[in-house]
C-alpha cells in the first residue's frame, strides 16, 4: 500500500474523464453503486466457515476475485470522495482520532459495542 490514495483517486478520476463517463457520476448513484459493490463482496463470503474462507484466501483464482470486488468498492469510494471534495486521508485520521475518544482503551479493549444494547464484554 505504498502509493498515495489521492494518486489513485486522481488516476480513477482521468480514467472517468478520459471516457466521458464522469457526467454520469451522480452521489447518489455513486453510493448505489457502492452498495452493490459491498454485496458483491458479500457473496464471496456467505455461509462460509473460517475455515473455508482460508481455502478461499489460498486459492489464486478465488482470491482474485476477492481483489475485484474490493478494488470495485475502494474505486467507487475514491470517484465519491472527489465528487465531494473529501479527502479520506484526512477524513480517516479525523475519525481515528474522534474514536480515540469515543472508545478509550480501558473501557472498549476486547469487548464490541451495539447500538441497541452498548458495550458487550466477550
Amino acid at each position: 500500500m505504498s502509493k498515495d490514495l489521492n494518486e489513485l483517486r486522481d488516476k480513477i478520476k482521468e480514467f472517468n474523464l478520459e471516457r466521458d463517463w464522469d457526467k454520469f457520476h451522480n452521489v447518489k448513484d455513486l453510493i448505489n453503486a457502492l452498495a452493490s459493490e459491498v454485496g458483491e463482496l458479500a457473496e464471496c463470503y456467505r455461509w462460509l466457515s473460517e475455515e473455508e474462507i482460508l481455502k478461499v484466501h489460498a486459492d489464486p483464482e478465488k482470491k482474485k476475485k476477492v481483489e475485484e470486488e474490493m478494488a470495485d468498492v475502494l474505486i467507487y469510494l475514491l470517484i465519491i470522495s472527489y465528487k465531494t471534495d473529501i479527502d479520506l486521508l484526512d477524513a480517516i485520521s479525523n475519525k481515528l482520532e474522534k474514536n480515540k475518544l469515543r472508545y478509550p482503551i480501558e473501557k472498549a479493549r476486547s469487548v464490541h459495542s451495539n447500538p441497541l444494547e452498548g458495550y458487550k464484554p466477550q
